[in-house]
């Protein structure tokens, strides 16, 4: 066994000590953005999406505590695992999973002064490259949950129990952080003494904490997936309009309409028709055009909002009509009507979609909402735009 060495904790964590106390205010709204632009997966209620950790991250994180990759690069090249070409974990010889946790060690031997700061960086450091978005991708390289959110909601809600994280904290971002905080609780010993060999468990334990956390979602996932058609996300056994369930037959028509309609959306670009038969008096055609083309190009996750809303519009439909065919003019003049009173989750989570995008992409819609009758109009008019989509595509 090689001899244990002390490179991390002589020769970088120094340098990331020197640089960071003086940078708390950089380094509290590097974390507010990290958390802002990936808010949406963070504060899902499942791992559906991997959340990415890109070279633009990594290069901000060290922009950030004020400290050059190349001298924790450096520094590591003198560890008693450096030589090692397969050395497990190999995150352990990542400059940022390292520099990463020496930021962990700062705020944890100032814990007083730096509770929030802690909080802070164990998030940064459990969604970083090596850790969650990796383990994402080695559990759901077969079948995205993304494209199958109805299962992963149908684990959620049917096959979890409170003994999850997932299911106790209620969202990912919240059962992450409980899991990383009570590492370095368990940990604190290690974090003291942070000698490589310190270092190399403290990466491990971490990483084997998530992976097993996936790993228990990851095989309840594909077992309701091998059934999948036996249920849709809405988890109950009635027709009610919160909660419903459709014939298998029916999933897999309504899995062919909105793929029709997100062929339509990709390859076809804006309909400036639908445009003019959505707008109004109150919202003009330019103006649904402009907000449609913002909604397109912003959705940046291969339109995942927008076929989430499209898939809403026709399982809320196929469950709540007779005929079940989007084809029909009866499916436009009910996902276009207006449900002020509704507390159907389903259709809530349409509107929440359609006012996001508006929040986000219009700045007049921003200024003019404060009228009720405006604001709904607004949401009518995108809510009609895609239904029309979806209606034509499958004619």
């Amino acid at each position: 066994m090689l001899k244990n060495t002390e490179a991390i904790k002589k020769e970088i964590y120094p340098l990331i000590a020197k640089s960071i106390g003086s940078r708390i205010s950089a380094y509290k709204k590097y974390i507010g953005d990290f958390i802002s632009v990936r808010q949406e997966d963070l504060y899902d209620t499942a791992p559906c999406r991997r959340i990415f950790f890109t070279n633009e991250d990594k290069d901000r994180f060290f922009k950030t505590i004020n400290v050059d990759p190349n001298q924790v690069i450096k520094g590591l090249q003198h560890t008693y695992y450096a030589s090692q070409a397969n050395f497990n974990p190999a995150a352990a010889k990542d400059e940022t999973t390292v520099a990463m946790l020496c930021v962990i060690r700062f705020f944890l031997q100032n814990k007083t002064k730096y509770k929030n700061e802690l909080s802070m960086a164990l998030v940064n450091y459990a969604f970083s490259g090596k850790m969650y978005p990796s383990i994402h991708y080695g559990f759901f390289k077969v079948v995205q949950p993304i494209e199958y959110r109805y299962v992963m909601d149908y684990v959620v809600n049917e096959m979890l129990t409170n003994k999850f994280e997932l299911k106790a904290q209620g969202n990912v971002i919240g059962a992450i952080r409980s899991m990383s905080e009570t590492w370095v609780e368990t940990y604190e010993k290690r974090f003291k003494e942070f000698d490589d060999e310190d270092c190399v468990y403290l990466i491990q334990q971490l990483h084997g904490r998530i992976k097993s956390f996936m790993k228990n979602i990851a095989s309840l996932y594909y077992k309701a997936y091998e059934n999948k058609d036996q249920y849709i996300n809405y988890s109950s056994d009635d027709f009610s309009e919160e909660n419903f369930r459709l014939a298998n037959s029916d999933i897999t028509l309504a899995e062919t309409f909105i793929n029709k309609a997100m062929n339509k959306v990709i390859n076809e670009g804006i309909n400036y028709k639908y445009c003019q038969m959505a707008s109004s008096s109150l919202v003009h055609t330019d103006e649904i055009k402009a907000i449609i083309e913002w909604i397109v190009k912003n959705d940046t996750r291969a339109l995942d909002q927008v076929k989430e809303l499209i898939s809403l519009l026709v399982f809320n439909y196929m469950a709540n009509s007779k005929d079940k065919n989007v084809r029909n003019v009866e499916f436009i003049v009910y996902s276009a009507t207006p449900k002020p009173n509704s507390k159907d989750k389903n259709y809530l989570r349409q509107k929440e979609i359609v006012e996001g995008w508006l929040d986000n992409g219009s700045s007049r819609y921003r200024r003019r909402k404060t009228s009720i009758n405006t604001k709904n109009m607004y949401i009518r008019a995108v809510t009609m735009y895609f239904t029309l989509i979806t209606h034509y595509a499958n004619l």
